[in-house]
């Protein structure tokens, strides 16, 4: 026997509405877990680090057996083209240096099957707008607390581990950089939900969101993520330039704050940890030295792992990074990869009801911003940048009426946060309030 029952007057299949295994409550567990832990990682020497999100992805496979699935919407070619091109370059390594490190292997490769696991756990677990948006206000709320600590350590003094490096915030992440980025994808998430539509923060949690997700921003001197936060601006600045006032209103509080903190002679500090020209020196020699590797071997690079193998650093620069290790193969696969998630996000924004436009946006600016930062780290391996890409491809599967064996429906949560009444999607005479087919 199977079941149909209405939801805001859409007639929808009630096995459609669940999970198709029998640990739905586990998996949905291990799904929260993941993207509550996603601002933390702990180094465990060297440049091995591991983080708690890593034991609920296994908790979720375990708990999804058998049943994941793929989607050419929502995975496509790219992605195996992503899985190809790391299995090339590590064969590139062994066949020009012998062998590839245990870096490279277990940091880029494993690391790059464990994402891809992530990507398809999470999309799979969004199976209604309702709950998108819960995934999305758990990581706000999540980043919130973290950088909550955060702060405290930055102007109180106490030493909590982890959270300042260098006098500069890098909360749980370590990184200062990589920091800097999480905190801007959340803040373009935050700012982009939070005039219309449904949104994620409300009240005064969204003006302590605004102030402090500004002031962690500033506090790492991250200039990477600074270039993501330029497009963040630049796309309100186009697109709604009225809520740029909200956003500088949050950034002069955070300063004010700062500056009595401190005292005015931190302006001195502000200036010498931004600038770091040091830093900019090294920079050039990594961009020089990777620059010599690519002209050697510009189409298949020099291998997975080498440079780091051979100078015990990285390039802080994810496309050239790519250039030098993949070539220009794993350069354009690369490419690719990121240009699909615009299109699948441009896809879905023009389908979507616009009550659920402003989240698809704000996925696609995260994107940018990532894509920003990746411009100073090599920022493919950062989680959260994953947990973005994998909402946007799960918007197409919300948007795209062409998906067999699903209707599209709308929450009764979101109808009323919204105040918007539902479309009539069928005849009145075809709308009941439940009927049976046996």
């Amino acid at each position: 026997m199977r079941s149909l029952s209405v939801v805001g007057r859409t007639l929808i299949k009630k096995d459609a509405l669940h999970t198709p295994y029998t640990m739905s409550k586990l998996f949905q567990f291990a799904v929260m877990g993941y993207i509550i832990c996603l601002p933390a990682q702990f180094d465990i020497g060297g440049a091995f680090r591991i983080a708690p999100s890593d034991l609920f992805l296994l908790l979720g496979l375990f708990a999804v057996g058998l049943h994941l699935k793929l989607d050419r919407r929502q995975f496509s070619s790219w992605h195996w083209g992503m899985l190809f091109i790391f299995v090339l370059a590590s064969f590139v390594s062994i066949w020009r240096n012998g062998f590839i490190t245990q870096y490279a292997l277990l940091q880029k490769d494993v690391g790059l099957l464990l994402l891809l696991l992530t990507y398809i756990m999470l999309i799979q677990a969004v199976d209604s707008w309702d709950r998108l948006y819960t995934m999305l206000r758990v990581f706000l709320i999540s980043v919130l607390c973290l950088n909550g600590v955060a702060l405290f350590a930055f102007f109180s003094g106490v030493k909590v581990p982890f959270m300042i490096q260098d006098g500069r915030l890098s909360g749980m992440l370590i990184d200062p950089n990589a920091y800097g980025g999480l905190l801007v994808t959340a803040f373009a998430v935050h700012i982009m939900t939070s005039g219309s539509g449904v949104k994620l923060l409300q009240g005064w949690v969204s003006l302590i969101a605004t102030v402090t997700l500004s002031g962690g921003i500033m506090m790492t001197f991250s200039r990477s993520s600074w270039i993501g936060l330029v497009l963040v601006l630049l796309t309100l600045l186009l697109s709604n330039p009225s809520r740029l006032i909200k956003i500088a209103m949050g950034f002069i509080a955070a300063f004010v704050a700062l500056l009595l903190y401190k005292g005015t002679a931190y302006l001195d500090v502000l200036e010498s940890m931004s600038s770091r020209p040091s830093q900019i020196q090294a920079r050039l020699d990594i961009i020089g030295k990777a620059l010599d590797w690519i002209a050697q071997s510009p189409l298949f690079g020099i291998g997975l792992g080498t440079y780091n193998y051979e100078l015990r650093i990285i390039i802080h620069n994810t496309p050239l990074w790519f250039m030098t290790e993949f070539g220009l193969l794993g350069l354009m696969v690369y490419g690719g990869f990121m240009v699909w998630f615009f299109i699948v996000g441009i896809r879905s924004y023009r389908t979507a009801d616009p009550v659920h436009r402003p989240i698809i946006l704000a996925l696609l600016l995260s994107h940018a911003a990532m894509i920003g930062l990746s411009m100073g780290i090599e920022a493919l391996f950062q989680r959260y940048w994953w947990f973005m890409m994998a909402m946007i491809a799960a918007c197409i599967r919300l948007t795209d009426a062409k998906l067999k064996g699903e209707l599209l429906h709308r929450t009764k949560r979101i109808e009323r946060a919204t105040g918007r009444t539902p479309h009539q999607s069928q005849p009145p005479e075809q709308v009941q309030q439940q009927e049976h087919i046996c």
